[in-house]
């Protein structure tokens, strides 16, 4: 069965839409854990669970969108 591009640039989409939330996300971390340090009254390990689940974030959105590119890459070929 041939692959079918508009499923497969569909489903970069959905990816890539995922990418960007997780960046917001990742972003909105980073605020807080500004604002955490700026008032110093934060436990440390407080101010660490923060900065790693924002550095999942924006793991995941740079693995995310990644995967999306290829899927985008591969949707072209597939149309060809």
């Amino acid at each position: 069965m041939p692959a079918d591009p508009t499923v497969i640039a569909a489903h970069a989409e959905v990816l890539q839409s995922d990418a960007r939330a997780l960046a917001d996300c990742a972003e909105r971390l980073q605020t807080i854990e500004a604002r955490l340090e700026a008032d110093g009254i934060a436990p440390r390990w407080l101010r660490e669970a923060v900065n790693a689940h924002l550095a999942a974030c924006a793991a995941a959105a740079a693995d995310l969108s990644a995967a999306a590119a290829h899927l985008s890459r591969y949707a072209e070929r597939a149309r060809r």
